[in-house]
């Protein structure tokens, strides 16, 4: 039976009437409540905007800064994107009619074309592979010529508020931009509640939330007037989505944590550092305890989750099994702890008593995990990852489908990194004739479908060097206990 994922649906289902609210409510507001429903406070507009559009922007450059400090190029397109529909709009409060200036156009041509650009600046982020590969190579580039363009534009509608043509409220043609930002902005959190789902860390669930903020704001160009209900619920919408984004990181990052654990993850492309977010202590003291026996063999598990959560994204698996899949691969061979240090560190073949030994790990591993119930949920996983397709393999002689699906994903990164890297016992045989090994005994030993997405990921480059996310799980602790060394007994067997 497969592994059953951690249920979702109050997480989203609150997501669903959030969406709901932020969506339903600026148009509710905007073409149901009469126009005469009006507050005009022009001089409260430009506080409440100029003060609060001002500290996104010092929050927007903050994000800038530490993915420039520390090459984080697609923190640096969360910052690009919160900076547009930050600088922009403090033109919009800074040119709010009856303060610094008479009736003029830029007050709503700098917030109708904030969102659009924005998107523009974040589309990289959602780009087939090839497209985000070069946008990452050049992120600087890209990010600076739009913040300067950005800057350039603001300075030029203060200077000429008549510059920027934009459509009345109510057009058609404000709806369909309004919609087509709206849109983006969905995708954009939907990316990030993914991520959530993943890792479960507040900050990718905070980012989420102020996406879909920033999107909702748009629909005040469903309405028909300004100082309506609608026009200042969008501009609390606003506010507090691009705080949500922007502010929430740089205070954790203030308070001690590592910006790299705060806000990269909070991308769609990166489960490995998502999960690593949000890994429970429990796991990483497991982690912790397989260094402390041999840092080969915590490497080894290391690489096998962080080679399994991208074979899982390219076999599609929704977030909850991508974190299933993630701690099962982390814990897989956890149960070695139990085996003694002379079988598991033999640097020559195993003899029939030590092999048998060496067998019961995942025995041990599945009674390790269901004993926590922060990761009893992958013990399926644990238990499962030695068995073979044909029913030849450990401890259950499970066949074909009756193998729980992670745990036939986790066999082959398992395989994959034993035969590919280097052990104690030999030298690694290389990428090219580990893949070449898994597809001459895929359908017996192997599934089929799952080795010929491994072929893919490795083909793209992804495979193999020790993940940047999860290099330092475990680490945080100077353990006592003792931990394993997977071993390849036999040509093609994995212990």
């Amino acid at each position: 039976m497969d592994a059953k994922p951690e249920s979702t649906r109050p997480a989203l289902v609150w997501w669903l009437l959030f969406a709901l609210a932020t969506v339903g409510g600026p148009i509710a507001a905007a073409r149901l409540i009469p126009d005469s429903v009006v507050w005009i406070q022009p001089v409260v507009l430009f506080w409440v905007v100029v003060v609060a559009a001002s500290l996104c922007v010092v929050a927007s450059v903050a994000v800038i800064r530490v993915a420039a400090r520390d090459d984080l190029a697609e923190v640096g397109l969360i910052g690009g994107f919160f900076f547009a529909v930050s600088a922009l709009p403090l033109v919009h409060g800074l040119t709010v009619p009856g303060v610094l200036y008479g009736p003029n156009p830029a007050t709503m041509a700098s917030v109708f074309w904030a969102l659009p650009i924005a998107s523009a600046i974040a589309c990289p982020m959602v780009a087939p592979r090839r497209v985000r590969a070069a946008a990452v190579r050049h992120w600087r580039s890209w990010i600076g010529t739009w913040c300067c363009a950005i800057v350039a534009l603001a300075v030029a509608l203060l200077v000429d508020p008549t510059l920027l043509p934009f459509p009345p409220l109510g057009s058609s043609a404000a709806m369909v931009v309004a919609s087509l930002s709206l849109v983006s902005c969905v995708g954009f959190s939907a990316a990030h509640l993914r991520l959530y789902w993943i890792g479960r860390a507040s900050g990718s669930l905070a980012v989420a939330f102020g996406y879909l903020l920033v999107g909702g704001s748009s629909l005040v160009w469903f309405g028909r007037a300004p100082f309506t209900t609608g026009f200042w619920l969008a501009h609390g919408m606003d506010i507090v989505g691009v705080l949500l984004g922007t502010v929430a990181a740089t205070v954790t990052y203030h308070q001690g944590t590592f910006v790299r654990s705060v806000i990269a993850p909070l991308v769609a492309h990166d489960p490995e550092a998502a999960l690593e977010l949000g890994l429970d202590p429990t796991v990483r003291r497991f982690v912790a305890d397989l260094e402390a026996k041999d840092q080969m063999t915590r490497d080894h598990v290391v690489r096998t989750a962080a080679l399994a959560l991208r074979l899982g994204a390219e076999l599609h698996l929704t977030a909850d099994e991508l974190r299933i899949l993630g701690l099962g691969a982390l814990l897989h061979d956890v149960g070695k702890l139990e085996v003694p240090t002379a079988i598991l560190t033999k640097p020559g073949r195993l003899d029939p008593d030590e092999y048998a030994e060496m067998q019961r790990h995942a025995i041990a591993g599945d009674a390790m995990v269901r004993r926590s119930r922060v990761v009893a949920e992958c013990a399926p996983v644990v238990r499962s990852h030695h068995e073979r397709i044909d029913g030849r393999g450990y401890p259950d002689a499970l066949a074909s489908t009756a193998i729980p699906k992670l745990a036939r994903i986790v066999s082959v990164c398992d395989a994959f990194d034993a035969m590919a890297s280097t052990r104690h016992y030999r030298d690694g045989m290389g990428v090219d004739r580990a893949v070449s090994i898994l597809r001459e005994h895929s359908g017996s030993q192997w599934d089929p479908v799952v080795v010929e997405a491994l072929a893919r990921v490795v083909d793209a480059g992804t495979a193999v060097p020790l993940p940047t996310a999860l290099t330092d799980v475990g680490r945080e602790f100077t353990s006592v206990s003792c931990c394993c060394v997977d071993a390849l007994p036999e040509s093609v067997v994995i212990t």
